[in-house]
């Protein structure tokens, strides 16, 4: 999210291309953790489904997270929309995953992951 925000006041394509760069420094390392986190709290013989349905569900997003920015610049001639936009999904994201902490929280899995299989 904060790689976005630098996206607001600038206007030029060097800034773009700089911020585009450190877009992609931010976002490193997420994808390969959510095997981790669906293998931390799910049985071996449900991670494999659970696992190919976090990830076809990231690969979706980041495809209409492509998408939908051309598209609000086609209505609104200026990506400024879109990249507020961008940061109120993020902000959704981020209160999705408050919630389940803290409902993970409440049931006490946040505090015994599944254990290791013998």
């Amino acid at each position: 999210m904060r790689a976005l925000a630098l996206f607001l006041p600038y206007q030029g394509l060097a800034a773009l291309y700089a911020v585009s760069a450190l877009f992609g420094l931010f976002q490193g390392g997420f994808v390969p953790s959510y095997a981790l986190i669906v293998r931390s709290y799910f049985a071996p013989r449900e991670a494999g489904l659970r696992t190919g349905a976090v990830l076809m569900a990231t690969c979706f997003g980041m495809a209409l997270g492509g998408w939908m920015p051309g598209i609000i610049f086609d209505a609104t001639g200026s990506y400024r929309v879109a990249f507020i936009h961008g940061v109120a999904w993020n902000m959704i994201t981020i209160a999705i995953a408050l919630f389940l902490l803290y409902r993970a929280g409440r049931a006490g899995f946040a505090s015994r992951p599944n254990p290791k299989p013998k």
